[in-house]
């Protein structure tokens, strides 16, 4: 990942003159499309972010949210929409996996687009269990999954979530054989009460329960440890490095937006990246602010996407719709 801090200060310099005309080139209200159900985690987290963007650039901003089709229908209507900066689509690393693995989508996942910016990074997705369940290692589950294959569970966020996608992954790697359960929203009750064994959830969206000590942490995708569990092996530690599915969030622009349109855009966007209150506000959740401006988001995207191509279909994952 760029160093943030050299980013968004390039970036500052780049659109010094395009933000200077960013109140004649871009609509007075800045519409979020948000793909999932109001009330989670991300919807908190984007809602915080369009009260910072009101507030530092004056423009009205507000979150839609447009959930259904594992994100497709939000983001359709955005690969719609005029490219004149009035709206754009909050979401996820899942919206790479569908690009993949659903079969009728409406739009190109990158072509479909102007790529905005990475928002924010999270420390991938924990693999957890019920804390007064039998399992406090990575290694107690495994051993138990092979001594009787098809008897444990791992529910996800729906069929083709990253939450799936990375469970598949890791059972995959593993050498196990686990039942998918997949729910229409978060597992997360089920969890703590025994109904499912495991899920991959991002931490920032369940370190209450963590504290609180009803759920344990067993292992951590990503690069590193996470600053929230420091105590918490990664799977590249344990000897699982493949197990990656990269949590992110971004902002992505209907298509064909005009360069100075983009600028502008962006530099409402890079400016609220920069603002000290939501900079910490997203490192209480455990997020790291990224601001990966339009010129590098969309190579990372497309990096990220022939990488999917590659490693998603031995998976054996299909989604319909």
């Amino acid at each position: 990942m760029l160093n943030r801090r050299a980013v968004l200060a390039g970036a500052a310099a780049t659109l010094a003159v395009p933000m200077a005309k960013a109140a004649t080139l871009l609509p007075e209200m800045l519409r979020i499309v948000m793909p999932f159900p109001a009330g989670g985690a991300l919807d908190g987290m984007t809602r915080i972010f369009a009260d910072t963007y009101q507030k530092v650039t004056g423009r009205t901003c507000i979150v839609d949210n447009k959930p259904g089709a594992a994100t497709s229908i939000g983001a359709a209507e955005v690969s719609r929409a005029k490219p004149d900066g009035s709206v754009v689509l909050w979401t996820t690393g899942g919206h790479l996996t569908n690009g993949v693995l659903m079969k009728k989508l409406p739009y190109h996942p990158i072509e479909g687009f102007t790529p905005l910016s990475m928002v924010y990074t999270t420390y991938g997705f924990a693999l957890l269990h019920r804390a007064n369940g039998p399992f406090h290692s990575l290694a107690d589950f495994i051993a138990a999954a092979k001594k009787q294959p098809g008897r444990f569970s791992y529910a996800s966020a729906g069929n083709g979530n990253t939450t799936h996608v990375v469970g598949a992954l890791f059972a995959k790697q593993a050498g196990i054989e686990l039942i998918h359960v997949p729910y229409k929203g978060t597992p997360l009750t089920d969890l703590i009460s025994g109904v499912v064994d495991v899920s991959f959830i991002a931490p920032s969206s369940v370190m209450q329960y963590i504290e609180a000590g009803k759920i344990r942490a067993l292992a951590i995708t990503g690069p590193q440890r996470a600053d929230t569990l420091p105590s918490v092996p990664t799977f590249a530690e344990l000897g699982m490095p493949d197990i990656d599915i990269p949590a992110w969030i971004g902002m992505l622009a209907p298509p064909n937006m005009s360069p100075d349109v983009l600028a502008a855009l962006y530099g409402g966007v890079s400016k609220t990246l920069a603002d000290p209150g939501f900079k910490a506000k997203m490192t209480t959740f455990g997020n790291q602010v990224s601001g990966m401006p339009p010129q590098q988001f969309k190579p990372y995207l497309e990096k990220e996407f022939a990488r999917y191509q590659r490693i998603l279909p031995p998976l054996g994952i299909e989604m319909d719709s």
